[in-house]
């Protein structure tokens, strides 16, 4: 005897959007550790990241399982889906500093400080004669 294994789709939603949060909260844990270590993460940490992107690769691989007919129309999927979009989109934002702040540490000291313009907008503005 055979047995089909079938998850609810609105299951695999929760799953997905719990491990959206997973991630953020790693990516802001990250981004607290730059920002105060002023250092890239240890070896431990990245491990811990390597395995929050295999789980992440699972969910999205059950995510395209998904057709539109497995879903109620009176479920809450459609808030499911909202709710982990806004969620990937603060992760791709965190994310984005993230590797900006690891791109600025890796610079040498005298760069990570650099500042392009010695004056502010107003001085700018004063040389130019704009008021």
């Amino acid at each position: 005897m055979i047995k089909s294994f079938f998850v609810e789709p609105t299951e695999i939603l929760k799953d997905h959007l719990s491990l959206c949060n997973e991630v953020h909260s790693l990516l802001l844990e990250e981004n607290t550790w730059l920002k105060v270590q002023k250092k890239i993460p240890e070896m431990a940490f990245l491990q811990k990241k390597k395995g929050i992107v295999q789980k992440l690769e699972l969910s999205l691989s059950n995510l395209k399982k998904l057709k539109p007919e497995f879903f109620s129309p009176f479920d809450n999927s459609k808030k499911l889906v909202g709710e982990s979009h806004a969620k990937l989109l603060q992760i791709f934002y965190l994310d984005r500093e993230n590797e900006e702040l690891m791109i600025k540490l890796n610079q040498p000291l005298d760069r990570q400080s650099f500042n392009r313009f010695s004056v502010g907008p107003d001085e700018i503005d004063q040389i130019h004669h704009r008021s």
